[in-house]
Formats: C-alpha cells, structure tokens, sequence
C-alpha cells in the first residue's frame, strides 16, 4: 500500500499539463490609432480595443484586422522582429453613419426609411444624410424622428413608446359593460316573489268564500229543500 501511494505521488507531475512555454525573444507591436473603441485583431484572434497597450508577438509575419460600424475595416500584414517593437499605425476611414436605439419595451422594431433593420436595442449602419427612424410595436404609438447621419459618427435614440389608449388597443380588450337592470338575477328573483304572494293573497279568500259543501256531509246532513231559486 505504501509502494502505491508513493507511485501516486511521483506520478502526479507527469500527470499535469505542462505551462505553456513563454516566446522566446518576443518582439511587440505597438499600435495607434485615431479612432478609439476599434476591435482589434491579431490572426483572426480579438486581442483588444483601440487604444491597445503594445503588445508581445512571436517573431514573423502576422495579420491584423481593425473594426468599428461606420467604419471600412482596416486588414494589413506586418512583421515582428525579435526583441524590437513594430510600430503600425491604423486608420479606418469613415464610411457610413451609426445609430443606436434603445427603447422602454421589449421587442420593438425599428426601421430606417421604411426598412426593417431589427429589433431593439440595436447599433447599426445607416447611410450618411438625412434618415428617417421609426420605432414600433403593438399596442403602443409609433415614434417617428428624422437623424441627420453623419460617416463615423454615432447618434443615440432613448426612445419612450405610449401604450395605446383602452378601445384602440387590440392587444388590451375593454372590460364588459356592468349588467342592465333588467339582466340582474336578484331582481327577477324579487319578481317571482312578488307574484306568487299575489297568488297566495288571491286564493285564499276565494277558499274561505267558497266552502265546500261535500266535506260537511254525514249521517245528520240535513237537506232543504227549495224552491230552487
């Protein structure tokens, strides 16, 4: 038992992953940039956003791609030389203005000059120039503003949808009308009360007015007779 435990544990370092080994002779890139917020990447890998702090590469030749909407992507190629920095200055050039929405409900679409473009929050691509921006969904008013789109800039809508109101909202039906008088069960209950009172009221005088004669007959039944008037 012993021989095994220490078999276990001198095996316990061939059984760990090895740390990864450091570069050797790293060299770094140092990049600049005019426009701040840019993802960056280094051989297809997101390494960060503009401004980047200089950054250890291996030597050799490598690929780099800079992004940001309302932007052309920037794509070169540069070479890392060992222990020297390579200075690389991007510049994305700007093509197309941004807008971003953001509203008080979920799931509301938004269309730039008529066209679908998704559903809020967005970031997205508009043309440069005037553009027209509505924002809507069902069960609230629509929003309508007109942006003045301008290549590499954003503009920020916090738009605030109004609930249609009771009777022209389809998604918000009115409450039924209170029952009509004559629809209420208690007073048709009241009603037949009534009317059998009356009906009680009514036969038993006419009992009382009427009294049978055969009840009162027996052995000293006397009859009359009459002239028949």
């Amino acid at each position: 038992m012993r021989g095994f435990v220490l078999l276990l544990v001198f095996s316990l370092p061939a059984l760990a992953k090895p740390a990864a080994a450091p570069v050797a002779n790293p060299g770094s890139l140092v990049l600049t940039s005019i426009v701040d917020g840019a993802e960056v990447f280094i051989g297809g890998n997101k390494v960060g956003l503009t401004p980047l702090a200089p950054l250890p590469l291996p030597a050799g030749e490598h690929t780099i791609k800079v992004v940001k909407l309302g932007f052309s992507p920037y794509i070169d190629v540069f070479t890392i030389n060992k222990k020297k920095e390579t200075k690389l200055d991007a510049e994305p050039h700007p093509v197309a203005g941004v807008v971003k929405v953001t509203v008080n409900v979920e799931q509301a679409h938004v269309f730039v000059d008529g066209k679908f473009i998704g559903e809020a929050p967005l970031t997205a691509e508009v043309g440069v120039g005037a553009r027209a921006i509505q924002v809507s969904k069902g069960g609230f008013k629509d929003y309508f503003q007109n942006v003045d789109a301008v290549a590499g800039q954003e503009t920020s809508m916090e738009v605030a949808l109004e609930e249609l109101p009771m009777g022209l909202n389809p998604y918000k039906l009115a409450p039924p009308p209170p029952p009509k008088l004559y629809e209420k069960w208690w007073l048709w209950t009241a009603v037949a009360g009534g009317v059998a009172a009356v009906v009680v009221c009514v036969t038993v005088p006419i009992f009382y007015a009427n009294p049978d004669k055969v009840k009162d007959f027996g052995p000293n039944y006397t009859f009359t007779l009459g002239s028949g008037k």
